[in-house]
């Protein structure tokens, strides 16, 4: 989210080996492979070569490492990470004195993560984890899920006042140290805190055999109580599916449906003539079909309110969003006014995977300008047209919020302003003015085998838009119903944009 203690054994070949016996040898490395010690120690020294990787690479690279951030915070983050690795340390607790280091760039991009052995680890075990998915709103937590479901004191909707004598605001406060976002976007990290608590939690505090906790009951008043760990069952496949989705803070569907209606789908309202739009990720689902035959269904049915939700999409493919605005927006438009890099290549390649991915197009797609930065000409300069056919052109609500990222940021920004478009919900936790993205290769750390993401150009998307690192602003706030400890309901703003189209 490396490889530490494993050494891979070398048998000499004095004579030729049969067949089977080769296959015995990769049958018996690969078992060697998956035994990972998660307890097992870095020495110092190889965790101070990391770092000096880490930081010589940032440096040298990182396209906005002192863009949204100040300059003295990182340069001080930095000394105190070096001087914090003295000792050995597992993986898991140099990834959170990494993390906290890498979270002061204030770039959304740059985040680190576990080894694959270590994910892999993660994956294939079953551990006790914390038992409530808590929703993070303003400083304050309510409980989304409850994994014991025998237990009816702490339903959805009540605040959580304190977890082992620490107040939600505490807790909520160090967790945010550890994860990274464009100039610290708040709404962005209370998302990624809501869409799983659990994992935050034991990443964070660790885990206790029971925790006391102070909430407030349905009457108002203060109650503790003692809750114990969840243990999943061994076979938790269909509980990890559910998982998957109740993550993002939004409600299970009430039917089956398909991988690709999860990450996308229509719905068409023929009587009140709107259809409600609706894609998790610019990733992936087939999206150019999907388009192309939804806005065809739209202009059959003559439907004159459109609903895109884009809560919950970080982004993805940046070309699929630009495909997406086609079909909405209504003047030519760019991705950026900017998109530059330090340089053309990478400072140490062998750190950088996958390097040639990004080397090829960096060489021949990027010039150097006048102010010594490389440029990506075509994204600074090409002009993309509104579709002329299957163009929308009636009312439009897009809705975002705190988890809209990256390239469904761009998406909600190009449209933001146009007169037909509303936006509905909580800022986007992508900024507004630019960030650091395009190509995104990752630089591992040769000792703990952590994974950087790198982000290699900075792109500004409008020039005129204020540079204060703010998501996409929206023009109609949708907010979460605290007064009656609710969690904001799946559909209250699909209701919300419901009523505004039966009034029309």
């Amino acid at each position: 989210m490396g490889k530490q203690g494993y050494i891979k054994k070398e048998i000499p070949l004095k004579r030729k080996i049969p067949l089977y016996g080769l296959l015995l040898i990769v049958l018996l490395q690969g078992c060697s492979v998956s035994k990972y010690v998660p307890q097992q120690k870095i020495p110092p020294q190889r965790l101070q070569k990391d770092v000096a990787i880490l930081k010589k690479t940032l440096q040298q690279n990182h396209p906005g490492l002192y863009w949204y951030a100040d300059k003295t915070n990182i340069d001080a983050a930095f000394t105190a990470l070096q001087q914090s690795v003295i000792d050995s340390l597992t993986e898991l607790a140099f990834h959170n004195k990494v993390a906290q280091m890498v979270a002061t760039i204030e770039c959304g991009h740059t985040a680190v993560r576990f080894s694959k052995l270590y994910i892999h680890y993660l994956m294939n075990n079953r551990f006790p984890m914390f038992p409530l998915y808590l929703y993070n709103w303003k400083n304050h937590l309510y409980v989304f899920k409850n994994m014991h479901a025998k237990d009816t004191m702490l339903i959805k909707g009540m605040e959580v006042l304190t977890i082992n004598q620490f107040s939600a605001a505490q807790i909520i406060d160090s967790l945010y140290q550890f994860i990274s976002a464009d100039a610290n976007n708040p709404y962005f990290k209370a998302q990624v805190i809501s869409n799983n608590f659990p994992a935050w939690y034991r990443l964070v505090f660790g885990l206790d055999s029971t925790y006391q906790l102070q909430y407030i009951d349905t009457s108002g008043a203060k109650k503790t109580v003692c809750l114990k760990n969840y243990v999943p069952e061994k076979d938790t496949s269909a509980l990890h599916a559910t998982t998957i989705r109740s993550n993002k803070a939004y409600p299970l569907p009430s039917k089956k449906i398909s991988a690709l209606q999860l990450k996308r789908s229509l719905q068409i309202d023929t009587l009140h003539r709107f259809a409600y739009m609706y894609v998790s990720s610019f990733s992936g689902g087939r999206l150019r079909g999907f388009f192309r035959k939804s806005f065809r269904t739209i202009k059959q049915q003559k439907i004159t309110h459109l609903i895109v939700d884009v809560r919950g999409n970080g982004g993805g493919n940046v070309n699929k969003s630009v495909l997406l605005t086609k079909y909405l927006i209504r003047q030519p438009f760019k991705v950026a006014d900017t998109a530059v890099s330090l340089h053309k290549t990478m400072w140490d390649k062998r750190y950088i995977l996958p390097w040639w991915l990004y080397w090829f197009p960096m060489q021949w797609g990027s010039v150097k300008g006048a102010d010594r930065l490389f440029h990506a000409k075509r994204i600074e300069t090409h002009i993309y047209r509104p579709k002329l056919k299957k163009h929308f052109n009636g009312h439009i609500f897009l809705l975002q919020d705190g988890y809209t990222f990256s390239a469904a940021a761009m998406f909600t920004g190009s449209l933001k302003g146009q007169p037909n478009v509303l936006i509905a919900g909580t800022p986007s936790g992508g900024a507004y003015y630019g960030n650091n993205a395009l190509f995104l290769p990752h630089l591992k750390l040769p000792n703990s085998k952590l994974r950087i993401t790198l982000p290699m150009y900075r792109v500004v998307l409008d020039s005129a838009r204020p540079k204060n690192g703010k998501g996409v602003l929206p023009d109609m706030w949708v907010q979460p119903q605290q007064r009656n400890h609710l969690t904001l309901p799946p559909n209250a703003l699909q209701q919300v944009i419901f009523k505004i189209v039966q009034n029309k």
